[in-house]
């Protein structure tokens, strides 16, 4: 958001800087309107109108364009607002003098000066799978559709300390999954929210890691443990489920149960043993139907290369609202 743009100008230009919305957004055309959020700064007496990208920001031809027609309409300076930028964008921005504010205190302004920070030469590396915390992140936010919440709020509901909740919080909004207004009593709270479906769902599914740590066998069904993997399919769809229960648990709380864990190859072969997965988070956390959640079910078997399997969670997950093949 445009805060921290707010809060570097007044460091390092203009300490009487104010950025507001703008409030004559409807003048634009809709297309305008629909792509970008539109804000009114006065920086050193210069009148100028900040624009932060909706979804992704266009390249650079289309963007001078949009900027011409705002600039046309308001007769302002036109400055992009980005939470990151690459260096690549930036050099091509600069190369066609089109200003912008980073938040991490980047900046270009051509009609006032240059004032820019290294760009980090590394390549970034790339997001692979989401941690744990954000991983829980995500599943809150996909089965809370409407919730919007702070930091602080967010770590009383899922028990993560501040720290922990803000990592999530940020790892969901660099993949673009989650947004963010600020507000709050002090007004300077970030609200986060989710996307809209299926736009949610898409994105956030090839991140998903398999949340199965280890799976031992046990004669007994540890209490709190959710039906799981191919038995928790077989009950949901048409496909056979295996011939022994497959349970999952919270890694963490398997030392508060006191089961028996079968360590004979040959006993498990030859018994109906309860196949218990050891999950990085509690199964139960978006779950109260006896089997794990969905998605978290989804994540366990995706990789599976049998096309039954992969049929069998199609018509599990098709009659979810956020789903779409």
């Amino acid at each position: 958001m445009v805060m921290t743009a707010e809060f570097y100008l007044k460091e390092n230009i203009d300490e009487n800087v104010i950025i507001k919305p703008w409030l004559k957004k409807n003048n634009f055309p809709i297309f305008l309107r629909n792509n970008y959020s539109f804000y009114e700064a006065m920086i050193l007496g210069t009148k100028c109108i900040l624009i932060e990208a909706v979804d992704e920001m266009p390249n650079v031809d289309q963007l001078q364009k949009h900027i011409k027609q705002i600039k046309n309409q308001t007769d302002r300076h036109v400055v992009l607002f980005y939470k990151d930028i690459t260096r690549y964008r930036r050099k091509s921005l600069i190369e066609n003098r089109i200003a912008f504010v980073i938040e991490d205190g980047q900046m270009y302004l051509p009609f006032l000066g240059l004032d820019l920070k290294k760009v980090q030469e590394d390549i970034k590396e790339e997001v692979k799978g989401f941690t744990i915390p954000a991983q829980i992140a995500y599943l809150y936010f996909l089965y809370h559709k409407e919730e919007v919440v702070n930091t602080t709020d967010f770590g009383k509901k899922l028990g993560f300390n501040k720290m922990t909740a803000s990592r999530a919080l940020n790892e969901l909004y660099r993949a673009n999954l989650i947004t963010y207004d600020i507000g709050g009593m002090t007004g300077r709270s970030k609200e986060y929210k989710r996307i809209s479906d299926p736009d949610y769902f898409l994105r956030g599914r090839d991140y998903l890691k398999n949340p199965v740590r280890k799976i031992i066998y046990t004669t007994t069904r540890p209490v709190g443990a959710f039906v799981a993997g191919m038995d928790a399919l077989g009950k949901l769809s048409m496909i056979n489920p295996p011939g022994h229960p497959i349970m999952a648990i919270d890694k963490n709380k398997l030392n508060r149960e006191k089961i028996e864990v079968v360590k004979n190859i040959d006993l498990i072969k030859d018994v109906k043993l309860v196949e218990l997965e050891l999950w990085d988070y509690d199964p139960g956390l978006f779950s109260d139907k006896g089997h794990v959640d969905l998605l978290s079910l989804y994540a366990t078997l995706k990789e599976e290369t049998d096309e039954r399997v992969e049929q069998a969670l199609e018509e599990v997950l098709r009659g979810e609202p956020w789903y779409t093949d």
